[in-house]
């Protein structure tokens, strides 16, 4: 049973075997042969299907699957498969199955043989010379080469030596056989760098671009790269000044305004005939000279010298320029200077004044000749109102009377008063200031802060008894009455002086009278009470001193009554004078005892014991 079933599966792989060998071989005889290496990639009987089809041999629509490009052309009838080839087999051009690369049946048996004009492209003159690849040497989005698109402008293979001047269009003057034959019957020439105007487009073209001709790196910014200097440069390059393209032998001098060699022909001198100056010929100078003052004579009593086109340069005698008003105006009597220099002519030199008195004869001896007295006349007796001794042309504000100036007035300045602003005295609103001050007491202009403490001081010379202009917080007080030593020399006014309930309640500052002047009047008592509620009493200085609070020597028997002897010198003063706590339980030291006896400190060893 066994045998029987290894028999069976036996037979069953052989059979398999004979089947797939069948089946290769039945598969290389239908293939007509090995494909190109470009569609090497669908070699195998699994990829038949993707070139044929049923009952065919070859699928045109599984060509242009992979050709997409090739198909939009033959949709749109372009180029030679769309006009020619459209709904032909490929096969019939293309040729597959036999390796390598594949072969093109070109019509007439070669690339170069095609008849292009089939593209719809026809070649002409030194075209049908140039090899195909010389135009065709795109490649595809494949990576392959193709002989489709290749561009039909000519400026796509041949650099525009325009640089498009002309337009895209170059047969328009070229064709296709040689390019230096040109045809420019039609050429315009505006659009060239040198349009053709007046009696320029009658002229040959060989006169300007000689024979052989030569169309680039000529010559013609200026008129004499082509035409004859008769003037031999005398009057310049600009010939269009006198002359135009039109005719040459009618001139115009009219154009050429002020470029007129030595003398200006504008204005006035427009209307002079040539031979009026030009006595010896029209290109020869004057005989009375090139200078203005050869014909005019000076008019200006200024040091202006005798270069008159300096100024008047077009001919023009009055409302000359600002600019040449501002360079001569230095050399007048009345020099420009400060704000000066930013007014306008006519605000000055004004129309409706007549013409003598609106320059030579104008007034600019005093400041008020142009300007109001904006003071009214409030200085009138100081040289004659003149502003000068506090303006200047540099401008009205700041004024020049400064913290020198006004030492000469009755309220010289001193200590802060020279950083206060004018305007805190001066109140009246700008642009002018009261420059009259009749008050000029300190209260005037500050206010008190003592109240009437001071008030037989204030009646007599006023805030002046204790303090200066340099500053308020530095006064100078005379306190004898009550000398400051020691610590108080150093200490600050309102560590003693410092407003009382009272003074807040009054809205005052410190009180100055009436501070006490015992010490107990400022200083807590540290010793509660122990000298001054019990006999003898005592005052602080009578230990202490305004050095310093802690005693340096105290002297026993001159101060305490109690001479210290014998071992009580060594005895440390906490030894007798221990601490003490008081009723409310503040802590102090016993300085006064209540008794000098031996036996309040001391022992009595004398006295019997008891029983032993």
């Amino acid at each position: 049973m066994r045998l029987a079933v290894f028999l069976r599966i036996l037979c069953l792989a052989v059979v398999s075997i004979v089947l797939s060998s069948a089946r290769a071989a039945r598969a290389q005889l239908l293939s007509p042969g090995p494909l190109s290496k470009e569609h090497a990639s669908l070699e195998g009987d699994q990829h038949c299907n993707d070139c044929h089809s049923s009952g065919k041999r070859v699928d045109q629509g599984g060509c242009l699957k992979c050709h997409g490009d090739l198909g939009t052309r033959i949709a749109a009838g372009q180029g030679l498969h769309g006009r020619e080839y459209k709904g032909k087999p490929c096969e019939s051009c293309h040729v597959e199955h036999l390796g390598g690369n594949a072969p093109v049946r070109w019509p007439g048996g070669d690339a170069s043989k095609l008849d292009h004009a089939l593209t719809g492209w026809i070649l002409r003159g030194a075209h049908q010379k140039t090899p195909c690849a010389k135009c065709h040497s795109r490649v595809n989005e494949r990576g392959h080469p193709t002989y489709l698109g290749a561009p039909s402008a000519c400026a796509s293979c041949h650099k525009d030596v325009h640089d498009n001047r002309f337009g895209a269009t170059c047969t328009g003057c070229h064709n296709e056989s040689a390019w230096k034959e040109l045809n420019l019957d039609g050429f315009n020439h505006d659009r060239a760098r040198f349009p053709l105007r007046g009696a320029h487009p009658k002229v040959p073209c060989a006169q300007c671009h000689a024979d052989p001709p030569r169309y680039v790196d000529l010559k013609f910014e200026a008129c004499t790269d082509c035409h004859k200097d008769p003037h031999q440069g005398k009057l310049g390059a600009g010939c269009t000044n006198c002359h135009n393209e039109t005719r040459w032998t009618i001139a115009s001098f009219l154009q050429i305004g002020t470029k007129h060699p030595g003398t200006s022909l504008a204005n006035g001198h427009a209307k002079v005939a040539c031979r009026a100056c030009h006595d010896r010929g029209n290109l020869l100078p004057p005989s009375k000279g090139s200078e203005c003052v050869s014909c005019h004579q000076p008019v200006h009593e200024a040091p202006f010298g005798r270069g008159c086109a300096t100024c008047h340069g077009s001919i023009q005698w009055l409302d000359l320029p600002r600019a040449i008003g501002l360079g001569a105006h230095g050399k007048t009597a009345y020099p420009l200077t400060g704000k000066h220099e930013s007014v306008n002519c006519v605000n000055c030199h004004k129309a409706d004044l007549p013409r003598d008195a609106r320059y030579r004869k104008l007034a600019f001896g005093r400041c008020d000749n142009c300007h109001r007295d904006r003071h009214q006349g409030e200085f009138a007796k100081s040289d004659h109102g003149e502003c000068n001794p506090c303006h200047n042309t540099a401008g009205f504000r700041p004024p020049l009377f400064a913290v020198a100036a006004h030492a000469s007035t009755s309220f010289p300045l001193v200590g802060k008063h020279i950083a206060s602003p004018c305007s805190s005295c001066h109140k009246q609103e700008r642009p002018l200031l009261d420059l009259r001050v009749p008050k000029q007491a300190c209260a005037d202009c500050h206010a008190n802060p003592h109240g009437n403490q001071f008030a037989k001081e204030m009646s007599d010379g006023g805030c002046a008894h204790c303090h200066e202009p340099t500053g308020f917080k530095l006064p100078k007080i005379d306190h004898s009455i009550w000398p400051l030593t020691g610590a108080h020399a150093t200490t600050t006014c309102d560590g003693c002086h410092h407003p009382t309930a009272a003074d807040r309640k009054a809205g005052q500052g410190a009180s100055y009278r009436g501070v006490p002047r015992a010490c107990g009047g400022c200083h807590d008592d540290a010793h509660f009470g122990q000298f001054r509620l019990t006999a003898p009493v005592r005052e602080c200085d009578r230990c202490h001193t305004t050095t310093a609070f802690k005693i340096a020597s105290f002297d026993h028997d001159a101060i305490a009554g109690w001479e210290l002897t014998g071992a009580h010198v060594r005895t440390s003063c906490a030894k007798c004078h221990g601490p003490a706590t008081l009723a409310d339980g503040r802590s102090t030291t016993r300085w006064r005892l209540p008794s000098r006896e031996c036996r309040f400190c001391h022992a009595n060893p004398h006295e019997p014991r008891g029983p032993s």
